[in-house]
């Protein structure tokens, strides 16, 4: 059977796994949810009828404007974004569908962001999701009172000013009855036979990091320090901040309730806008802004906790003008300073992801973790809160593949799609990679003038990249060789490898493998890793970070 989410072979179609694909598409077109869009359903039924034979290479968006839409070949898609924005009310109706009429299905339809390919996902049906979310987050969250006037500021958005709208809270009598009580459902991209016991042990993994000075090169298949057996499991808190609804999934599954456990503060929402350096845009157009704070029951022990910003508001774009100095406030944690004079413009760029991460968080004496969030210049934002089970001292590890499904080694870890990345592409070939004992590591790369943002905590990494040269002188090009593709890799600016050239050091289709000690994160908390041409296009295939002993 074919792995779930993934184009097949060729020559081969397991006819169950297609069948059921084909009755996952019927049962959505034949449901409500696209019966006053007949557009939308034409779009579904095109790209799925062209995944279904083979054919997803030609999913492009000038086939879809002129084979759906009607546009004259003459289509330019820098001025007629008509296949962006329907493909986007696509994936609307898509969450709507699973979320509602469609909770039970045991297979769901993703176009995922940044591609226009449906992905068929074995999913986790209604009745089990249940088992680990509480009633009262499948229903409307009671309303809070309406936020003072000292606490307001103009919501500038699509919508409006959203000052007015009701905040939604889920107060519980018992601190800790609902967080004890708690586990997850995800979306399964997993190969059918992973089971959903290594995706709640390893899903926190979603945190890649980067940088390095001393490099090395293996050429043993790629070895964990940690299995995911030894990862720590409990209950994991993740919180959409703004956002009115009980549960949103992103794109790698995870789940995330609705805006709870708050005081103070008002929505921010924006219909849609372009976010840098994430898989998951929708998470950053919902926000929690002003003076306020989150008092959130948490089980004692140990935790990683990260916050999601993202500068929507202030840009030299924008017509309110501003950059840097527009926004400006300090987070606390417990009553302590977790964050001093934040800018999110100065700390990651406008329209960006910023994730800061932080480990060995634990609750107050109280069983709550608190944090205060007030503001110096401008009022605080904050997008997402999420609070996952962490190893005493260190950040669990970070494992993430150029590839756009999850990957499990044979030792059991679970390797995430990348994300945090500026520009590149990503590519696939179907050549097959020697010299290791985990080809399919392998299978994708991210390729040409990119970068990784990668965020982490305070210490020293480990970094482990994973290359492959599935072009120059392999039967996909029949020509080249040593001196085809040479790059530059570089961390926080400083050179971890000066003129790599894959073929020269391992041959073609064949595993390389470089590991960079002793690196430290930047002042805004990242590994920023530049690959940088020098003749051809750089690439990766897979990155893994581990923080090493003090």
């Amino acid at each position: 059977m074919t792995t779930s989410g993934t184009i097949p072979h060729p020559g081969y179609v397991d006819p169950i796994r297609r069948a059921q694909e084909r009755a996952a598409l019927d049962a959505i077109l034949a449901s409500n949810i696209l019966e006053t869009t007949p557009r939308l359903a034409s779009l579904l039924r095109y790209i799925c009828e062209r995944y279904f034979e083979g054919d997803v290479d030609a999913i492009k968006e000038y086939s879809i404007a002129t084979d759906v839409f009607r546009r004259p070949q003459s289509f330019d898609q820098a001025t007629d974004s008509i296949v962006r924005v329907e493909v986007f009310r696509l994936r609307k109706k898509l969450r709507q569908f699973y979320d509602g009429e469609g909770a039970d299905q045991s297979i769901e339809i993703v176009v995922a962001t940044g591609h226009y390919r449906p992905q068929f996902i074995d999913r986790i049906p209604r009745a089990r999701i249940e088992d680990r979310i509480p009633d009262s987050e499948l229903i409307a969250a009671p309303a809070n009172p309406k936020p003072t006037a000292e606490t307001e500021e103009p919501c500038l958005t699509a919508e409006g000013d959203q000052a007015n709208q009701e905040d939604r809270s889920h107060p519980a009598e018992d601190p800790l009855a609902e967080v004890h009580r708690r586990r997850f459902g995800r979306r399964g991209f997993l190969a059918i036979g992973v089971t959903l016991a290594i995706v709640a042990a390893a899903a926190s993994t979603t945190w890649w990091l980067n940088r390095g000075r001393h490099a090395n090169t293996e050429s043993a298949p790629p070895t964990s320090t940690f299995s995911a057996s030894a990862l720590p499991t409990g209950p994991e808190v993740r919180i959409r901040c703004g956002y009115s609804r009980p549960i949103f999934k992103d794109e790698e599954g995870n789940v995330w309730t609705g805006d709870r456990y708050f005081a103070g503060g008002f929505v921010t929402e924006l219909r849609d806008q372009h976010i840098a350096r994430t898989r998951n845009p929708e998470l950053y157009l919902t926000a929690r802004t002003g003076v306020f704070s989150y008092k959130i029951p948490l089980r004692s022990g140990t935790y990683e906790l990260r916050l999601h910003f993202a500068e929507t508001t202030y840009s030299p774009a924008s017509s309110l003008g501003g950059g840097e100095n527009s926004r400006v406030f300090d987070v606390q944690l417990n009553g302590r300073p977790l964050l001093t004079q934040f800018d999110i413009v100065s700390d990651a760029g406008p329209n960006t992801a910023d994730v800061r991460v932080f480990r060995d968080i634990a609750p107050e004496k109280d069983g709550y973790l608190h944090l205060d969030f007030a503001g110096s210049l401008g009022l605080p934002i904050l997008n997402a809160i999420e609070i996952v089970p962490g190893l005493p001292h260190r950040l669990r590890p970070i494992r993430m593949v150029a590839q756009n499904s999850f990957f499990v080694d044979k030792a059991g870890n679970l390797w995430m799609p990348d994300t945090y990345y500026s520009s590149g592409q990503l590519a696939a070939d179907k050549v097959v990679i020697g010299g290791t004992a985990e080809p399919s590591l392998y299978t994708g790369e991210r390729y040409g003038n990119f970068t990784y943002a990668l965020p982490v905590d305070e210490g020293t990494y480990k970094v482990t990249l994973y290359f492959s040269e599935k072009y120059w002188g392999t039967d996909t090009s029949k020509k080249g060789g040593v001196g085809s593709r040479v790059f530059d890799v570089l961390c926080n600016g400083a050179a971890l490898t000066r003129r790599l050239d894959i073929v020269k050091e391992a041959g073609p289709a064949h595993a390389l493998i470089k590991t960079y000690h002793g690196l430290r994160p930047n002042a805004q908390g990242k590994l920023v890793l530049s690959f940088v041409p020098d003749v051809n296009y750089a690439s990766v295939d897979a990155v893994e970070v581990q923080e090493e002993a003090p």
